[in-house]
């Protein structure tokens, strides 16, 4: 019998130069890191407080870096290193290995400030009804969050990471594979920086709460 669920943070390790590359033409490589630092506190903040058997980050990049000695809740976090060619066969690899031992994986990014709780809370409920798969859509085209029971190497494969066409593409595979589909909100990622000021906001409305 497996059990229940886990928890998949997908994660760069906060290297200055090397996260949010995107930005830095626009903002320069400290505030670009700073961005990241501050989006990844979030996620792995939200993924603590949350009810998964085990929670495990999976860091592209170098271990053994400050952020993570100074990040008070990184002992709730199984710590593994991504593996594989690009960021499908990453994704592939790290289902392959959670589902081994547990029922459902749900895989998450750190450029989503707005993914709550909830979201994670709704994810587990869709698996635990009849869904097969479950996706976040992001309004840049990707996806913030993927869920699966059982893993498929098609929904991982063929796919322009990066693009507006990720999600698209993800639904139409999952739909070849005859899944089950459940769908989240759709949500900002902060990618470029027209997004930044939708983070501001997120931000404010927190702190009017």
């Amino acid at each position: 019998m497996k059990n229940k669920g886990a928890l998949l943070v997908f994660a760069k390790t906060p290297e200055a130069g090397k996260v949010k590359t995107r930005l830095i033409s626009d903002i320069g490589i400290t505030a670009a890191t700073s961005l990241y630092k501050e989006l990844l506190t979030r996620t792995l903040n939200t993924s603590a407080n949350s009810i998964f058997l085990e929670k495990q980050l999976w860091l592209s990049g170098k271990k053994g870096h400050s952020f993570f000695d100074n990040f008070n809740k990184i002992n709730v976090f199984k710590v593994m290193q991504q593996s594989g060619t690009n960021l499908g066969e990453k994704m592939f690899n790290a289902f392959d290995y959670a589902l081994t031992e547990y029922t459902y994986a749900v895989l998450i990014g750190c450029d989503c400030p707005a993914l709550t709780i909830s979201d994670l809370r709704t994810t587990t409920t869709m698996l635990e009804a009849d869904k097969d798969i479950v996706l976040g859509p992001a309004k840049d085209g990707g996806y913030y969050l993927i869920a699966l029971k059982k893993n498929y190497i098609d929904l991982f494969s063929d796919i322009e990471w990066g693009t507006d066409t990720v999600f698209s593409n993800t639904l139409s595979k999952a739909k070849e594979l005859n899944l089950n589909i459940g769908l989240l909100t759709k949500r900002n990622d902060i990618d470029r920086v027209t997004d930044i000021p939708v983070f501001e906001e997120i931000k404010k409305q927190e702190c009017a709460h």
